[in-house]
């Protein structure tokens, strides 16, 4: 609202210069006139101050043209006043309400507006109005003066004031709206040739119809006469709008309608309409019949002058006979503009539907740079986005530029037109939150809240789940500034008993907290968090743990604290869990107890990122039960298995899964197995445990020359609470398998997905899909990307099993003098992994044969170390080179091999090396002079494998191998063995004769 405060200048210096009696009949002159022209202007004397008073505009119900209406009638009074006076006008927030429990009669306003009008009418000097900054904001059509600040009694610093001069004429600024304007002026046309049109315009609330209509109104050409219908919504009395609406329409006043010549019942209860007469003695229905006959030949006789164009606003729940006179034609040379935030009219010829929707983003920078020519770059491209596109909304930002936004000057007169109940309904809505179910609302309030006016009048809206929300920006934070604390407060100790019984305890929590009770809401919290786990909802569960936390005070702190610490580590949040698992250990007030539990989750959070080993030193007896789950994990084996004994039943799983990864890690495959099969059937308690178990049994089975159980027992996805790397070391897994599986493009496809979600992944996670990545690119021919990819990936993650693949990788492109390869292998040296020495002792192997050199001491050995490394790719690899080696030393020993690894590929289902010792044995039969019986008739997995094939097929079929540099050239010395064997290959005329 704003308040105005008339002061008479030097009334003191007038007092002692006059007598008492004219001093009276002077000051009672000048207050009479100043009040009349308050009651003109809308506004409402609050009380007297012997030689002032203080008026307000808005009280006890607002309107947008309150600030301008305050403007002018100071202008007006200082104008007319026969004594010398000033006036203050400031806009702002205020109090109604009675003071001195009632005692003084009527009700009064407080607040800093009303203060702050009646200092700068003290400070203005005479016949000047000074207003604040808020009311020229609200205002943009006023012309001001901006004074230097101004010190005021009871204000901590000086404030803005201006002087103000008077209003710019003319029509209001418009900012788009062109095709809108475009389609009025069309539809006029048409009513100045004798027609009758309505228009329908329509669209949500502050959106900008009544500033259109105002500017297409004041634009209308010579000849049109143009009136606005304010209030039509229910709860205005129907008279006062159609009074102010005739009086716009008659030039002569009210008095001019029994010049009309009306029939004398429409006569009748027109003037009834207005407040001219009594109500004539006729039924409901039969009376609002004629009342829309009424109107209707009214505005009939008067276009019969000149062509009339009749706004009527705020139609989205008008009286019923508003609405019935509305959805009759227009008479001829009648424009009926008809504003409402919904469409509520059928099609009809006469009938122009015009919906108004949020300016487009390029017409909204217009409006903030007309508003706000000086604004920064950053808080401009800020209020596009937040005003979305609402010019009432670039209208609240505006005003408290650089401040938290004040909507309430701007929203409450709409927010006037609502009843009480639904104002309350509306009120609670906006304290309830954001989104609010309508069955929440209506239990606070009450089964007669009216909902379904709210949305029919554009206030809220629901969204696809049926919840209410705002419609408009910035309408929420208006409806919440006329909400007391302790309403509040109440209202959101009944919505978080609401939201309890429904089962819904994140949204109790929130509303406790809201209520200020932050123990109770601690304890919702963790209960939710608790209730969200056993169900499954891990999001939601690490989200309420992490809410308790953030509430816990005191002892229960430590103990919230290390609960969130558990959950991000089930979560596969490690850096998170290290984090809250730190901070509790540096905390002087942790008890042993808690202090240990927070070491084992500390010390379980490194091992998974990598950062050390689980080596810990010795700790003071009794040992916490958590702390010896995790000091266990990588403890030698026997002293692991004492550490996991008689452990309590909350433990057994996790403790189950570390005898697992003992187990995988000392070759007891089986147990291993069997241990991740009776986990995950018995325990499954977090989705970390369960892609670790389906992890270990994957290895396991593989491990046991299983590849598609392995595959199988791979599982669905990474759970989707789990961090996406999760997802990166699941896809190189089945990407490893694959490989084996002898689906070679399937592999890559995984491992080119894998990389998408690497970002963030610990340095084993890394590694591990690194490996497999580099062993991808040398099994399918791309030695020259494979040496850039698997050096960039050792530098990355160093690590003895990539070193060992980078210099198997190395081994296959080595020339005679390979420094790089040696330096790679010195750095196994001493190593004791049985895996890395395989993979090693292979690549020397590899590279003693194409020196020349006896390789198969060093394929043995390899051979040998893979299957004690229980890899089985390896070892398949091992033997296909023992087996190719031997053909020039011992061909019965290279074909007893061959037949070895046919039957144990065969069986096993490794398809890739599968076709590697059919190839070998048909090498074989046919260096022997023997047909090959068919082993040459199936799918080569890898291009060398087709390469190899093709050569074969050649020779069985008694040609000469052509096969080009470039389908071999990504294999290295591989491919040059190949090549060598297709120029060797005798010639076929020689072999037939």
């Amino acid at each position: 609202m704003s308040a105005l405060f008339f002061d008479i200048s030097r009334f003191t210096e007038y007092t002692l210069k006059h007598p008492l009696e004219a001093t009276w009949e002077a000051t009672n002159e000048a207050l009479q006139a100043a009040a009349s022209h308050v009651r003109l202007y809308g506004g409402h004397i609050d009380k007297f101050f012997g030689d002032g008073f203080l008026a307000v505009f808005g009280v006890p119900r607002s309107q947008e043209s309150d600030a301008q209406a305050a403007l002018e009638a100071a202008r007006a009074m200082v104008a007319s006043s026969p004594l010398p006076s000033r006036v203050g006008v400031a806009s702002g927030l205020v109090l109604r309400t009675p003071l001195g429990g009632g005692l003084a009669g009527d009700q009064t306003v407080l607040g800093p507006a009303v203060n702050l009008s009646q200092r700068l009418s003290q400070v203005a000097p005479p016949g000047e109005v000074w207003c604040d900054a808020v009311t020229v904001r609200l205002v943009p059509r006023a012309i001001t003066e901006p004074l230097p600040r101004q010190p005021l009694r009871g204000f901590a610093e000086p404030l803005e004031a201006f002087r103000y001069l008077g209003m710019r004429q003319g029509p209001p600024e418009m900012v788009g709206r062109e095709r809108e304007l475009g389609v009025l002026r069309e539809v006029l046309g048409a009513v100045q040739a004798g027609e009758g049109r309505r228009v329908v315009l329509h669209g949500p609330m502050g959106v900008g119809k009544s500033h259109l209509a105002r500017y297409f109104l004041e634009t209308l050409p010579g000849g049109v006469r143009g009136v606005v219908v304010p209030r039509l919504t229910l709860g205005t009395p129907l008279r006062y709008s159609l009074r102010q609406g005739l009086q716009g329409l008659l030039p002569g006043g009210l008095g001019q309608l029994r010049q009309l010549g009306l029939p004398e019942d429409l006569q009748a209860v027109l003037e009834f309409s207005v407040g001219l007469e009594q109500r004539p003695p006729l039924p409901a229905g039969e009376l609002d019949a004629l009342l829309v006959e009424a109107w209707w030949h009214l505005l009939a006789r008067l276009a019969g002058e000149v062509p009339v164009v009749v706004v009527l606003d705020d139609l989205q729940s008008a009286d019923a006979t508003v609405l019935e006179f509305t959805r009759r034609p227009a008479p001829p040379g009648v424009l009926l503009l008809l504003m409402a935030r919904q469409n509520r009219w059928e099609p009809a010829p006469d009938v122009v539907f015009l919906p108004l929707g949020p300016l487009s983003p390029e017409e909204s920078k217009r409006l903030i740079l007309r508003c706000c020519p000086d604004l920064a770059l950053a808080s401009f491209e800020h209020l596009v986005e937040a005003s979305a596109g609402f010019p009432l909304a670039v209208q609240v930002l505006g005003l408290t530029l650089g401040k938290e936004p004040e909507p309430m000057p701007l929203y409450q007169p709409r927010l006037d037109s609502l009843p009480r109940l639904a104002r309350v309904a509306l009120q609670a809505a906006a304290v309830l939150g954001a989104t609010v179910p309508p069955e929440l609302v209506r239990h606070l309030v009450g089964e007669e809240a009216d909902l379904t006016r709210l949305v029919g009048e554009g206030f809220l809206e629901t969204d696809e789940r049926g919840l209410l929300r705002f419609a408009v920006p910035w309408l929420r934070e208006a409806v919440l500034g006329q909400v007391g604390g302790q309403q509040a407060q109440r209202w959101h100790q009944q919505a978080a008993r609401w939201y309890q019984r429904q089962g819904r305890l994140p949204e109790a929590a929130a509303h406790l907290e809201a209520a200020g009770e932050t123990v109770a809401a601690y304890r919702m919290w963790r209960l939710a968090a608790q209730q969200a786990w056993s169900e499954g909802r891990y999001a939601e569960a690490l989200m309420g743990y992490l809410e308790a936390l953030r509430l816990a005070e005191g002892k229960v702190r430590n103990q919230a604290a290390l609960e969130a610490a558990e959950a991000h580590l089930a979560l596969g949040r490690y850096g998170e869990a290290l984090e809250l698992a730190g901070q509790l250990l540096a905390a002087s007030e942790t008890s042993p107890a808690l202090r240990q539990r927070a070491r084992a989750v500390h010390l379980e959070a490194r091992w998974a990122l990598g950062q050390d080993e689980l080596q810990e030193a010795r700790w003071e007896e009794p040992l916490e039960p958590r702390l010896a789950l995790a000091l266990a994990r990588t403890a030698p084996l026997d002293e692991a298995l004492a550490l996991l004994k008689e452990l309590p039943p909350g433990l057994q799983g996790t403790a189950l899964l570390v005898r697992a990864r003992l187990w995988l890690r000392s070759g007891r495959l089986e147990q291993a197995q069997a241990a991740c099969e009776d986990y995950l059937e018995r325990y499954a308690q977090s989705p970390v445990e369960c892609f670790e178990a389906r992890q270990i049994c994957s290895e396991a089975l593989w491990r046991q020359f299983k590849p598609k159980e392995a595959l199988k027992a791979l599982g669905p996805p990474p759970h989707e609470a789990l961090p996406p790397w999760f997802r990166s070391l699941y896809h190189s897994s089945q990407a490893a398998l694959c490989l084996d599986l002898g689906q070679l493009e399937q592999a890559g496809s995984l491992l080119e997905e894998s990389l998408l979600y690497l970002e963030g992944a610990p340095v084993g996670v890394v590694e591990q899909v690194s490996r497999v990545r580099l062993r991808y690119l040398v099994e399918s021919g791309q030695l020259e990307e494979a040496l850039y990819y698997g050096e960039a990936a050792l530098a990355r993650s160093p690590s003895p099993s990539l070193l060992a693949y980078l210099a198997l990788a190395r081994a296959l492109a080595s020339g005679r003098n390979d420094e790089v390869l040696m330096r790679l292998l010195r750095g196994l040296e001493g190593l004791e992994d049985a895996e890395v020495q395989a993979a090693g002792e292979l690549a020397l192997g590899l590279h003693k044969g194409h020196l020349r050199q006896d390789p198969i001491p060093h394929l043995r050995r390899a051979a040998r170390l893979a299957r004690q490394g229980n890899n089985p790719s390896l070892y398949y690899h091992a033997l296909v080179g023992l087996g190719l080696f031997l053909c020039g030393r011992s061909s019965r020993r290279a074909l007893a091999l061959s037949r070895y690894l046919l039957q144990k590929t065969f069986e096993s289902g490794f398809e890739t090396h599968h076709g590697y010792a059919r190839l070998l044995q048909a090498q074989l039969l046919l260096r022997e002079g023997r047909e090959p019986l068919g082993l040459l008739e199936f799918e080569a997995k890898t291009p060398l494998a087709w390469a190899w094939q093709q050569t074969l097929l050649a020779l069985a079929g008694g040609r000469r191998p052509s096969l080009g540099l470039q389908q071999l050239r990504g294999y290295g010395v591989l491919g040059v063995w190949l090549r060598w064997q297709a120029r060797a290959a005798p010639c076929p005329e020689r072999t037939r004769g």
